[in-house]
C-alpha cells in the first residue's frame, strides 16, 4: 500500500518515529544498522536517524551538500554524527510511504537525470530517486547489503515498467545519475541471513519498492504501466 507521506504526517514503526515537516522527512531510528551510499555518513554504520532534505525552490546549498546537511541538523539541535543525510529537489508534498508485510518505504522520486549505466557522464538538471527502506527484522551485514541490491533491482523494474527513458540516450532507465538508498535493519529479533528476491524479506522489500515508486511516477508525473 502507498500514499503521500503529507507534510505533518507521523508515524511509528518497530524501530523508527518518522516525521514529514514542510522541508524534510525525519526518521529518528533506534537499534538500527544502516547500508546506504549517501554522501553524508553513507556505507554501512549504526545509525540514531536519516534525513531526506528537500531543496525545493532553494538555492542555498551551493553544492555543498555534507556541509548543507550538517548545518540543518545543527540548526535543529540534532548530533549529525550518526545521522544519513539525503537532498532531493523533489517538492516535500511528493513523498511516498509504503508498506508491505515486512518493510516501510519510503520514497521522493525526480526522474530529470533518469539514465542507463552506459550513457556516460552527462549531467542535466534536478532529478533524484531518494528511497529509505526500514526492515521491521534484523539482518546480517551480509544481508543488509543483499537488501541493498534487491532495492535498487526492484527500482530499476519499476522504471521499466513505466518505461521511463533516459534523458542522454532515450533507452530505458535504470535509474538517475544521482540515486540515494538506504537499507535499515531492526537490530532486535530474528536475524535473517538473505534478502534477495527469493526470500519473503526481499519479496517484501521488491513490493514496497514497486508500489511506492510506481505511485509516485503515476500521480506525479503522469507515467502508466506499459506491462
Amino acid at each position: 500500500m502507498a500514499e503521500t507521506f503529507k507534510i505533518g504526517a507521523e508515524i511509528k514503526g518497530s524501530n523508527f518515529e518518522a516525521e514529514m515537516t514542510v522541508d524534510s522527512l525525519y526518521l529518528k531510528l533506534r537499534n538500527s544498522r544502516v547500508v546506504s551510499n549517501a554522501s553524508m555518513n553513507g556505507g554501512l554504520m549504526n545509525a540514531t536517524g536519516i534525513i531526506n532534505y528537500s531543496l525545493y525552490g532553494k538555492s542555498d546549498c551551493k553544492n555543498k551538500p555534507v556541509e548543507y546537511l550538517r548545518n540543518v541538523l545543527l540548526s535543529r539541535g540534532i548530533d549529525y554524527s550518526s545521522v544519513i543525510g539525503l537532498l532531493t529537489a523533489v517538492r516535500p508534498d511528493r513523498f511516498v510511504i509504503s508498506r508491505s508485510s515486512m518493510v516501510t518505504s519510503f520514497i521522493s522520486a525526480g526522474v530529470d537525470n533518469a539514465a542507463t549505466p552506459i550513457d556516460g557522464l552527462n549531467y542535466s538538471g534536478k532529478g533524484t530517486i531518494n528511497i529509505i527502506v526500514l526492515a521491521n527484522v534484523k539482518m546480517t551485514d551480509a544481508a543488509i547489503i543483499d537488501a541493498f541490491k534487491t532495492s535498487v533491482e526492484a527500482k530499476s523494474y519499476s522504471l521499466w515498467t513505466r518505461r521511463v527513458t533516459s534523458k542522454f540516450s532515450g533507452k530505458v532507465a535504470t535509474g538517475t545519475i544521482t540515486d540515494v538508498t538506504a537499507v535499515v535493519s531492526n537490530e532486535t529479533g530474528e536475524e535473517f541471513k538473505y534478502a534477495g528476491t527469493g526470500t519473503d524479506l526481499g519479496s517484501s522489500i521488491s513490493r514496497s519498492i514497486y508500489d511506492g515508486l510506481t505511485y509516485a511516477l503515476d500521480n506525479f508525473y503522469g507515467y502508466k504501466s506499459e506491462d
